[in-house]
């Protein structure tokens, strides 16, 4: 009886080590996590939804991590987290250039394929880049210039001040305004930051009304900083401020139109962005992702050519921006 008791138990021993090698879930489908920019972003959740209808097509198992706030302290939390529990492969919307380049080090030491969507750092193996930095940055300031009619006051309201993709937009931004002499008569007096919180991107709007009574377009490279001016700009009808930047259309329906708050807008889809991250994963940890120059097809049937990115090594681009008008928005609305 001994003997079959202690058999016993080794066989719940070794099932027991089993499960904790399988991460501790009954499946032994491996794992791709997201980490978005923060919880409560509706960007960032489409992107998730994108991302795990990849993971159902290629056979893995979703699991999405964000952190409660934008830092990059709390993304490498989880960061740290996941390389703990084994995952294969782990996509992050960063929140900082550098910050993470240490702990998604020691990731890819570890053979964990780490890529970045939407926002890069340093040490990605792939930025996932939902359309090219000068093609964002010259829809913006060609926005500006016409809703000013080619002169006059602006500003930018971002998202926080850290956030790499923003932050690449506003000097590519910079550089065509002062590479080119028919922006001259535009007036770029501050760039403001709204952390991508509404409240407070709502509060810095006001706050740009207040000190800028000539103020003639407010630009905002960011999902939530669009809704919250627009709102603004809404409730205070009479101000002579436009709006311009990326939006979803799901959320700026009411506000982009020729006599609305945004007349129009652009951006991409996200859905495709978080799809695309999932491909990008597997096709690192298939050895498909060459030098830049190369090109290699995805899983879903997609020929990408690798270019070179910053800070990451290597980048493939997702597709232009889309302009979203009064005309097309509502039909896209029901889409993201």
């Amino acid at each position: 009886m001994k003997k079959l008791i202690a058999m016993l138990l080794a066989v719940l021993m070794i099932v027991g080590l089993a499960a904790c090698g399988n991460g501790g879930g009954s499946s032994d489908k491996p794992v791709y996590a997201i980490i978005c920019k923060d919880a409560s972003n509706p960007y960032m959740s489409r992107m998730v939804q994108g991302f795990k209808e990849a993971c159902d097509a290629i056979g893995v198992t979703a699991l999405e991590k964000s952190p409660e706030t934008t830092s990059a302290e709390d993304q490498i939390a989880i960061i740290n987290d996941l390389v703990a529990q084994g995952v294969k492969g782990i996509a992050i919307a960063a929140n900082d250039a550098a910050a993470l380049e240490a702990t998604i080090k020691a990731a890819t030491d570890k053979g964990i394929a780490v890529v970045t969507l939407d926002s890069d750092t340093a040490g990605s193996q792939m930025f996932v880049n939902q359309a090219g930095v000068k093609e964002v940055a010259q829809v913006l300031v060609d926005s500006v210039m016409d809703m000013t009619g080619g002169e006059g006051e602006f500003a930018v309201l971002s998202a926080s001040s850290t956030a790499t993709n923003q932050n690449a937009w506003i000097e590519a931004m910079k550089a065509i305004i002062k590479d080119d002499a028919k922006y001259a008569n535009l007036k770029w007096v501050e760039t403001v930051y709204g952390d991508d919180e509404s409240q407070k991107s709502t509060d810095e709007m006001q706050n740009l009304m207040t000190k800028y009574p000539n103020l003639e377009v407010v630009c905002c490279p960011t999902t939530v900083g669009v809704l919250a001016a627009a709102q603004v700009v809404a409730n205070n009808p009479d101000c002579g401020i436009k709006i311009a930047g990326l939006g979803l259309p799901s959320e700026m329906k009411d506000y982009v139109g020729d006599d609305k708050a945004c007349p129009y807008m652009y951006l991409w889809n996200p859905i495709d962005v978080g799809n695309c991250g999932a491909y990008m994963i597997k096709a690192i940890l298939d050895g498909k992702v060459g030098d830049v120059g190369t090109s290699f097809t995805a899983d879903n049937n997609t020929t990408y050519e690798i270019t070179a990115g910053d800070p990451a090594e290597k980048q493939i681009i997702v597709g232009p921006p889309f302009k979203f008008t009064g005309e097309n928005i509502n039909e896209w609305a029901g889409v993201y």
